[in-house]
This record gives structure tokens, C-alpha cells and sequence, in this order.
């Protein structure tokens, strides 16, 4: 990779830190270069950046935008133009914000402290950490600061036996409408055009960096000028509370620049309250635009995975919608950590927001949007199909479940290929969905590295300088419990084109269960030497506790060594042992010390069960051990650990040893012997000198694992992806067979998902594996789609007759439907004077499980002076295709998407004194009337419309005042059935009385329009 010539830029640090440095200058060093390397000074440090280029929307403009990743993470934004720039980077869990100020460069630490809209309502609380130590796991960083914006609705989430299936290979793109209001525009662009096109950008870039690499989706901006408020007479919005903004931005949207065009949208301005909200999952649904922020690029993402879909991860944040798969305030994006540094989704929130891709997975094949693959359905993006191919976890080398003694850490071993070469990350998250407080690991960042720990953290205290627990990171001492893990592996690091083709990122996961009995903790108990300090080459006795009742009696162990503490293991003191609770080991001769010197080593030892995940290590707080000077040292050692092929193993090295005493005589005989075990090579040389002082090196050769000779695949014929009408057409599982091995074992995995107007989706994949051999997945979709109305028994002509005599009587209509069988037909009658003429209208409705409706309508003329009046010749019902939608590939199982309350602020009027529902008016010309007070003791106080047409369906929501539905019916005040305070959603406990302020989303049918009214009802 080309580096640019590094600029390094110092400044005194006080909240702004101003450099005389022309941005000039900056934006020289960047000039056409795509990769460059550049210090930014953050608390009177360099830290060192390294900054790649990212196309944006307005490149056309002159605009380049670039992203940061320091010590390989995502790290930062930074877009500029010819004389100016702006950017954002995270450092230490704080956000620091790069501008100009009259072409100087100057960089500024936010010291904003908001709330998020649940804490407004007093519903959650601050919280500070301490600095965390060495440990290689993400804690909570220094000063975290207040919670993010909270999400207003809650989803449907997947319970424990639900699987995990979720890959689309189709990359989308979203048109995203930035509005900027006016004092957005003055505050935090400082009036200047080019300030918001570079905020713009770098958001952008931003977001596609992290969609792009995760979700699988990626961000237009809607460049137009309406959406940039630059006068104070066009505000939209007057120093608002965020709630006030989230209820009117979509209709915003669509009044400045039309409904259809744009996908999503996100407000900015400048909030009375909190820092952003957003309607949960409404990117695929009618308020596309409800997504609110500040200038922060993590409370942005935060925002937007909302849209996306994804509802809150943490434990402890308020009574907001979460899966509460993170402990304590979480570490993934969609927690309330606070962190910069947390731009990454967990598997949960990445599982919730792929589902309900996979539910809404119509998309245009084109940008002009003309091609439309899939069906009908709101807010269609653009898609591009990639040929990318998933990686697959090798679940040969993993269980079901593993079982632990209580408070004892313990680590996964993800194998896995990508069948493309591509780069993968892998990470293991808690995925207990929905089960408050049982979340207690963390779930951190995806990593290169297939090795990943759990265990308890520790932090100093500042004020008694102790370590203590970080709290909510791991287990109690002795509890027990069984928790869900989701290891998974993506090919995602890449991003979201490769070679200028899409690459969606494609995932595996494979779930298992970590199950906490009760018995004795794996713990190293003390270690002991052959003097008062250690020495290197010389010999250390370890014990520890060891519980044979859930181990058994012939496991075995591995022993390592640190010496950077606990950063890398890069010693083996013994590999194959029995777990017996005592070992005696070699201290590592080649032992790296503090600093640079010989007298401390930062150590630590480790034992690790074999095949399992159980491990101990000596040390839980940062330290060093004591060194007594060697007593001889070795020359020429070749390096401790390596991997080979076994037909190629290094001829051993000549080496010698000289002693630290005997006078002159220095030299000391060297013995060379080694033992061949199945997995590895292990070669000792043994050093005596004349005194009888001795020391003994090692070295482990491992064997690099047989690449697979064998090659799955599965015998045809396979089932294919298809739709069909009604849920018993949907066909028995196919028992899918694979050949190329023996012992071939076949997992299958299953998924039903519920998605809007009763549509479905089944997903069912088999994954193959067998030892020499590769493992594959075949998936399969079903997608469940009524598509066809009910069909009348028949449909009486439109005629004209002489006289009122001569009206036929109005038919009892049946219906009957290819899924539901036979259904109520309701009818009405209405008569009206027109050009002198009486007409007489016959009106017959029906409508299917599936909101599939057919309604009929007999006009009859009376006209006294018709010659022969004769019938219209009668309809005759067409047959309705069976769409076949075109498949996406692989897409994968969604929550079911709720809907979107917009409480209004005033409550609806209540009629008094109390009209009686068993009496309503039956006016045609009656406007519509709600009654909204209910009681639960009171049979005639109870949530009605009135005057509504009534041959329609009435639909009902109802909602709690943290936007949690209660209440729903689709064909409301059909056979007597009303809202009396009783809640019928699955989730509220039991037939719990309600009692309350709630709020209701009432569609209904007016004079044949449909409508919807929206406000607050009462419940006593």
C-alpha cells in the first residue's frame, strides 16, 4: 500500500486545540492519494491515523471524503474540499471534531452532555468508569458519558430455539435525505454551504464504511438544495425536543422533496433535550424519515440501525425496546456505552436487522427504478446482485454444548474458510434475546483473531489505586445458569465492493450453550520454583483445581506462557498432559523482559483444556515476576513455537550454551533429544556446566493440519426456492443427502418468520461436514404469500327499471376463498337522487386472512321512462396469477416489523353526555366520531368508532406511553368486539387489567376513502 509523506501536527490541548496549521497544508498532504498516513494531536498526543479514501455523492463537487482506522479499527471520518476540510475522530472512547476557522486547523473535544428521550422521561441514570487494565477486551472507557437516544417502538424478537439464517446477496442502496435545519446550519456549520456538504459527506462515508462491512447496504445522499434551510424564516424546526421532530419528519420529507424521493431520512438541528430517536424498522415501512441526531457520527449509526431495524442490546438503559443480549449499558453500537470506538453491530442486532431485510427483499435492478425484482412493497431500494459466496464455520471442531464449573473463564476456537479467499472477522456474542439480566459477557468488537475469551476484567481505582471487578462482565463466584452463544465468521472486512464488484457481507453462525453447573472452579492455585525468584530454564510447578466430575478422568490440558501479559502466548510449556491438577514445566528461556531488562517479566501462565472451552491463567491484575539472572544461557535457539508441514520439518539448529559461573571455563555441554506426539514435534536441549548448574530450552514444531483431500456436495434433486398462496402448500421438509465422504453429518436448520400483510417466510438450510472435507450449506426459501381475493358466488348485473316495484330484492351473497375456504360476505344498501333519477346501491365486501379484498357494487337506475330496460351484462371474476417472485439469494429471517404510533399531543374529545354504542347514527353525512374513554368496570364505556362505512374493515392499535403495543385488531367491532382495557398482544402479561394514558392508530373507511386518526384514550 502507498504511504504518503507523514505530517505530523502538534497542539496545546485545552477543550479546542488550536495549531497554527493551514488547513491548506492538510489538504496538500492528502492531495490524489488514496492511502495516507496522518498524526492528529489528541490530548497532547500524536496518535497516528491511517486514512483511506471512500467515494461520496458529491464528488462531482470536489469533494473527497476519507475514513480512519487506527490499531486496525474504524476510527474516524474526514472529508474536504479544495480550500477547506472537516472530520471526526475517537480516541480513548471520546469524539474529537477537525474543522477550520479562517483557514487555520483546529481540532475541538465536544463537552455536550445530553439525555436520551427514556432518560427525559426519568427513566435511566448516569454512569462513570475507570480506566480499564491490560486485558484484550474492550471495557467501559474513562468518563462514559449519558445514554443515547432511545427508539420508540417495540419488535417482535426470536426466541431461544430459533436459529440463525440470515445472508442476502443482494447489496442495497438507500437514497438518504440529510435535512439540515437552520440552526444545525448556523451552529454547527457555521453558516458556510461547504461545511454541510463536508458534514454531509463524511457522514456518508461513515456509514457506508460500517453498513457496508456488516449489514450489507450502503447510503446515497439526495443531493438537493431543499433539504439545506439557510434563512431563519424557512426553520422547520425552533429548537425543538426530539420527540416533537420524530413525530412530523417524515411528513417534513415528503413535503420539501416528495415522497418518492428519497428511502430514508435523518433530521439534524439543534434539540432542546437529547442527542437523537428514531422509529424502529420504518427504512422498510411509511416513516422512512423518522430518524433524528446530532452531529456525532456513533449517535448517528445508533440512530439509523433503529431504522434499520435494530432495537436496543443493552441491560440496563431505561424502558426502551432492547434484546437485552449485553450486560450492563452494552459495548455494540446499539447499546448505551457512549463509546466511539463501539461502531460495530453485535450478532443480535445484525440478526434482527437481516431478517427484516429478508421479509421486505424486493428491490430495482436498476437506479432508474423500473425494474422491480420481488414483489410489491413500501420504500424499494436499488439492488446489485453480488456472486459472493458465504464462509462457513467447521463445526466438526465445535459442540452443542459445553459444561462449566461456576467463575471459570473460558474461550472459543472459530475454524472457518471462505470458499472466495476472502479476509474474515469473527466474533462470539451472549444471544439470550429477551430475557432481562441474563445477559453477563460482553459482546466485543469482530475480530481478526478466531481465538476469543471471556472472562472477569479488572480496573484500577484512581482514587485507592487497587484493582477491583468491572462489574456485569462475567459471572457471580458461584452462579450457575445455561447461556446461548452465537460464534460467528464474516467475510466482511473487505467491504462493500470488491474490485469495483458488490460484495455483501455473508455470515455463518453457529449457536451453542454454555452451561454453568455447580462444582469446583478450574484455578490455578499457586505455582511454585525451584528458588526464591524465577529462572529462566528452569523448572516451575503449577496446581490447580480441577473438577473430574464434569471434566472427566482423562481430559487432558495445554500449558502457555505470556510475556507481554496476556497480549500473545507465545511459549507451549506443555501440550497433552493429564488434567490432574499438577504439572512441572520449563520457565521459557527466551522470556522477553520488562523494558527490555532481564529482572522482571510481565508473565503470565495459562492452562487450556482440551476440546473444550475451559481455561485458567495464573493472574488476573497486571504485574510483573521476579527474575534471578539465568544460571546459563543458551545461543542460537530457534524460535519457540512454529507450524509446519510435517514432510518439512527444520533440520535442528547448532546450539550452545555458556554459563554464568565456573571461573573461565564458561562452555557448557548441550544434550539434544526429542519426542514425536501426534499434533507435534517437541525438541529439548539439555545444558550442564562444570559447577552442575543446568538449563533447559525448548521448542514446540506443530503439524500444519492436512489440507482437506475430500469434497462435499449434495445429491440432487434439491428443493427449490418457491412461493406459494396458503400455509398447507407449503411442502414437508426434503431429506437433502450429500456424498464425498464418509461420516458425513448434516445439520439442518429452520426458520418461520411473520412480515407485514400476513406474508412469511420459511428459511430452511442443511450444512454438511465430515473430517478431510470442506463443510457447505444449501438454503432454502419459501415465501408465504396469499396474492388471490375471495371470489363472490356471484355478482348480480347493474340495471335500470321502471319502478321502485321492479328493484330486486338485494342477494345474500357467499364467498369463497383458496386458502380460507368459505367466508362472511357483508353487504349495505343505500339509495341517492341523481339527474332526476333514483339510484339504489347494493354493496358487497369481503376480505380474506390476507387484507385480500373484493368488493362488489349492483347500481340499479330507476327510470320510469326506459324503453325495454335491460341488465349490464354481469362481471365475470378473472382468475388471479400466481406471482412468482424472482428469488434473492439467501436472504435471511426478520422480527416481525411493528408498527409506528405518532401520539398526539392533545387527547381526541370525549362526546358528552355518553351516546349509546348499542344506537349509533346512521346518517350518510355524519362525520366520524371516536369515543376514547374505556372502563374496565363500566360494559358501555368502551373504544368506539362511529359513522365509519360500514360494508369496511376497521383497524386498531393501541400503545403504551413508551410506544409498546397493547392492543391490535384488524377487523375491529366485527361480532361485537371492542376495547374494554384489556391488552391481546403476546408479550403483556397474562389478561392484566390496563389503566392509564394510551394511545390508539385507528384506519377506517369514510365514504369509500380510506382514512387514519391518531390520539390518546383513557382507561380507568
Amino acid at each position: 500500500m502507498k504511504i504518503s509523506r507523514l505530517l505530523l501536527l502538534w497542539f496545546f490541548v485545552a477543550g479546542t486545540t488550536n495549531a497554527q496549521q493551514k488547513a491548506t497544508e492538510v489538504i496538500r498532504l492528502f492531495g490524489t492519494n488514496t492511502s495516507v498516513q496522518w498524526n492528529v494531536p489528541i490530548e497532547g498526543k500524536s496518535i497516528s491515523f491511517d486514512w483511506q479514501a471512500r467515494p461520496n455523492s458529491l464528488a462531482q463537487e470536489g469533494f473527497r471524503t476519507f475514513v480512519a482506522y487506527h490499531n486496525g479499527n474504524f476510527a474516524g471520518t474526514l472529508s474536504m474540499n479544495k480550500s477547506t476540510l472537516s472530520g471526526e475522530v475517537w480516541h480513548d472512547g471520546h469524539s474529537y471534531f477537525i474543522n477550520t476557522e479562517n483557514g487555520i486547523l483546529k481540532v475541538t473535544t465536544d463537552k455536550e452532555y445530553f439525555t436520551c428521550g427514556t432518560c427525559a422521561d426519568g427513566q435511566c441514570s448516569q454512569a462513570t468508569t475507570l480506566t480499564s487494565q491490560r486485558l484484550p477486551m474492550q471495557i467501559v472507557p474513562t468518563n462514559a458519558m449519558t445514554a443515547r437516544g432511545a427508539i420508540l417502538h417495540e419488535e417482535a424478537l426470536p426466541s431461544d430455539d430459533k436459529k440463525v439464517l440470515y445472508n442476502t446477496n443482494v447489496l442495497r442502496t438507500y437514497r438518504l435525505a440529510m435535512l439540515i435545519d437552520y440552526s444545525f446550519y448556523k451552529e454547527r456549520c457555521y453558516g458556510d454551504i461547504n461545511k454541510v456538504k463536508e458534514f454531509m459527506t463524511k457522514v456518508e462515508a461513515g456509514l457506508n464504511e460500517v453498513c457496508g462491512r456488516e449489514i450489507g447496504c450502503q447510503f446515497a445522499l439526495v443531493n438537493d438544495p431543499r433539504l439545506i434551510i439557510t434563512t431563519k424564516d424557512k426553520e422547520v424546526y425552533d429548537r425543538p425536543v426530539v420527540r416533537e421532530v420524530v413525530d412530523r419528519a417524515t411528513s417534513d420529507f415528503n413535503n420539501l422533496i416528495g415522497e418518492e424521493n428519497y428511502d430514508a431520512g435523518i433530521v439534524f438541528s439543534i434539540y432542546r433535550d437529547n442527542r437523537g430517536l428514531a422509529h424502529l424498522g420504518e427504512i422498510t415501512g411509511k416513516l422512512k424519515g423518522g430518524c433524528i441526531a446530532n452531529h456525532e457520527f456513533y449517535i448517528i449509526l445508533h440512530e439509523l440501525g433503529h431504522l434499520l431495524g435494530s432495537a436496543h442490546t443493552f441491560t440496563i438503559g431505561g424502558a426502551t425496546a432492547s434484546s437485552h443480549t449485553e450486560p450492563d449499558r452494552g459495548n455494540s453500537i446499539m447499546s448505551y456505552i457512549n463509546d466511539p470506538n463501539g461502531t460495530y453491530f453485535s450478532l443480535p442486532s445484525i440478526y434482527t436487522i437481516r431478517n427484516r431485510t429478508n421479509l421486505h427483499d424486493a428491490y430495482y435492478s436498476d437506479k432508474a427504478r423500473t425494474q422491480l425484482v420481488g414483489l410489491p412493497q413500501d420504500n424499494i431500494p436499488y439492488g446489485e446482485v453480488s456472486t459472493n459466496r458465504a464462509p462457513v464455520i467447521q463445526r466438526s471442531t465445535l459442540k452443542k454444548e459445553y459444561k462449566l464449573p461456576p467463575n471459570t473463564y473460558f474461550q472459543f476456537n472459530i475454524e472457518a474458510t471462505d470458499p472466495d479467499g476472502d479476509p474474515l472477522l469473527y466474533m462470539a456474542h451472549q444471544a439470550d434475546f429477551n430475557q432481562f439480566g441474563k445477559a453477563r459477557f460482553p459482546s466485543n468488537r469482530p475480530t481478526e483473531s478466531n481465538h476469543i475469551e471471556f472472562y472477569q476484567p479488572y480496573r484500577k481505582n484512581n482514587n485507592t489505586n487497587e484493582w477491583e471487578k468491572v462489574l456485569y462482565k462475567f459471572t457471580e463466584e458461584n452462579e450457575t445458569g445455561v447461556f446461548t452463544f452465537w460464534l460467528g465468521v464474516s467475510d466482511g472486512k473487505i467491504g462493500a465492493y470488491k474490485n469495483g464488484k458488490p460484495h455483501v457481507p455473508l455470515y455463518d453462525v453457529y449457536e451453542t450453550k454454555v452451561n454453568i453447573v455447580g462444582g469446583t472452579p478450574f484455578k490455578i492455585t499457586t505455582i511454585s520454583k525451584s528458588s526464591r525468584y524465577f529462572k529462566r530454564g528452569k523448572e516451575v510447578t503449577i496446581n490447580w483445581q480441577v473438577d473430574k466430575n464434569i471434566f472427566g478422568e482423562d481430559s487432558k490440558v495445554r500449558i502457555l506462557f505470556s510475556d507481554d501479559y496476556g497480549k500473545s502466548y507465545k511459549y507451549v510449556l506443555a501440550d497433552g498432559i493429564p488434567n490432574d491438577g499438577k504439572a512441572t514445566v520449563i520457565f521459557p528461556t527466551q522470556a522477553r523482559g520488562w523494558n527490555g531488562g532481564t529482572l522482571f517479566v510481565e508473565g503470565i501462565f495459562k492452562i487450556e483444556v482440551l476440546n473444550h472451552i475451559a481455561y485458567a491463567v495464573s493472574t488476573d491484575t497486571p504485574g510483573t515476576l521476579d527474575m534471578h539472572s539465568p544460571d546459563i544461557t543458551f545461543k542460537n535457539l530457534p524460535e519457540p513455537v512454529i507450524t509446519v508441514k510435517k514432510n518439512a520439518i527444520p533440520e535442528k539448529p547448532n546450539v550452545t550454551a555458556e554459563s554464568h559461573y565456573c571461573g573461565t571455563n564458561k562452555v557448557a555441554q548441550v544434550t539434544f533429544s526429542q519426542e514425536d506426539h501426534t499434533t507435534y514435534l517437541l525438541r529439548k536441549w539439555v545444558a550442564k556446566d562444570k559447577c552442575n548448574y543446568s538449563a533447559t530450552a525448548q521448542q514446540f514444531i506443530y503439524y500444519e493440519k492436512e489440507p482437506p483431500t475430500k469434497t462435499l456436495r449434495f445429491v440432487a434433486p434439491l428443493p427449490e426456492d418457491k412461493h406459494v398462496q396458503c400455509r398447507g402448500d407449503i411442502p414437508a421438509k426434503t431429506e437433502v443427502k450429500a456424498e464425498g465422504a464418509d461420516n458425513i453429518h448434516i445439520d439442518y436448520e429452520e426458520e418461520f418468520r411473520e412480515g407485514d400483510r400476513k406474508s412469511y417466510k420459511l428459511t430452511r438450510s442443511w450444512i454438511a461436514y465430515a473430517d478431510g472435507a470442506l463443510p457447505i450449506r444449501y438454503t432454502q426459501q419459501i415465501f408465504l404469500r396469499d396474492t388471490q381475493k375471495p371470489v363472490l358466488s356471484s355478482y348480480p348485473p347493474s340495471m335500470t327499471v321502471k319502478s321502485d316495484a321492479d328493484v330486486p330484492v338485494r342477494e345474500n351473497l357467499t364467498a369463497t376463498d383458496n386458502c380460507d375456504g368459505a367466508l362472511q360476505v357483508v353487504s349495505s344498501q343505500s339509495s341517492e337522487t341523481k339527474d332526476g333519477k333514483k339510484i339504489v346501491r347494493y354493496v358487497w365486501f369481503v376480505e380474506d386472512s390476507a387484507h385480500n379484498e373484493n368488493r362488489y357494487e349492483q347500481v340499479i337506475t330507476i327510470d320510469p321512462n326506459a324503453q325495454n330496460p335491460q341488465p349490464q351484462p354481469q362481471p365475470q371474476p378473472k382468475p388471479q396469477p400466481n406471482p412468482q417472485p424472482q428469488p434473492n439469494p439467501q436472504p435471511q429471517p426478520n422480527p416481525q416489523p411493528q408498527p409506528n404510533p405518532q401520539p398526539q399531543p392533545n387527547p381526541q374529545p370525549q362526546p358528552n353526555p355518553q351516546p349509546n354504542p348499542s344506537d349509533p347514527s346512521k346518517s350518510p353525512s355524519a362525520a366520524l366520531i371516536i369515543y376514547n374513554a374505556v372502563s374496565t368496570t363500566n360494559p358501555e364505556n368502551y373504544f368506539k368508532v362511529e359513522n365509519a362505512d360500514e360494508d369496511r374493515p376497521i383497524s386498531l392499535l393501541i400503545f403504551d406511553e413508551m410506544g409498546l403495543k397493547v392492543y391490535e385488531n384488524n377487523h375491529y367491532q366485527q361480532n361485537g368486539d371492542y376495547f374494554r382495557g384489556y391488552p391481546n398482544v403476546k408479550g403483556v402479561v397474562g389478561s392484566k387489567r390496563l389503566a392509564g394514558t394510551y394511545f390508539y392508530v385507528v384506519t377506517y373507511y369514510l365514504k369509500g376513502q380510506q382514512q387514519a386518526k391518531k390520539g390518546i384514550l383513557y382507561v380507568k
